[in-house]
């Protein structure tokens, strides 16, 4: 079974626009064997304050501003860890990365390599440290 879409069906034209005159006699036609009858709503003083209340467009605006502040702060937020955590790298005192930073680094070559390089020179610093203490404690033995 091949359904048409409603696009291409020649009944149907999505462009055409129907004038009053036409609407009007479709909707008589299609109405002459209802019944016609009234009915009356009234809306409580309750209703229409709450119908008046929801109805506020300049409280967007603000919300759409305070929205863009939060983002502005998370956007700082995060350099800032950035920041932090590549300090701690270069001054040898990273107990490892944020999320930030790892996003930092994994999508900035130069800030990775270098970070690879220092953590490399740091790993190199601390074997020699442990070597020279090592060879002092042999040396007083002796």
């Amino acid at each position: 079974m091949h359904i048409q879409p409603l696009r291409h069906s020649p009944s149907v034209s999505p462009q055409k626009n129907v004038s009053t005159a036409e609407f009007a006699q479709v909707n008589n036609a299609v109405q002459t064997s209802a019944p016609t009858s009234t009915d009356t709503v009234t809306l409580s003083r309750d209703a229409k304050q709450l119908a008046a209340n929801a109805q506020k467009p300049a409280e967007m605006p603000a919300l759409r501003d305070n929205i863009e502040t939060l983002v502005e702060l998370k956007h700082a937020k995060m350099k800032y860890q950035v920041i932090v955590d590549m300090t701690n790298i270069a001054t040898g005192t990273s107990q490892g990365i944020s999320a930030p930073t790892a996003y930092y680094l994994s999508h900035n070559e130069d800030a990775r390599a270098m970070t690879v390089n220092h953590l490399a020179q740091q790993q190199q610093v601390n074997t020699m440290q442990i070597y020279a203490e090592t060879s002092k404690n042999i040396n007083e033995w002796a």
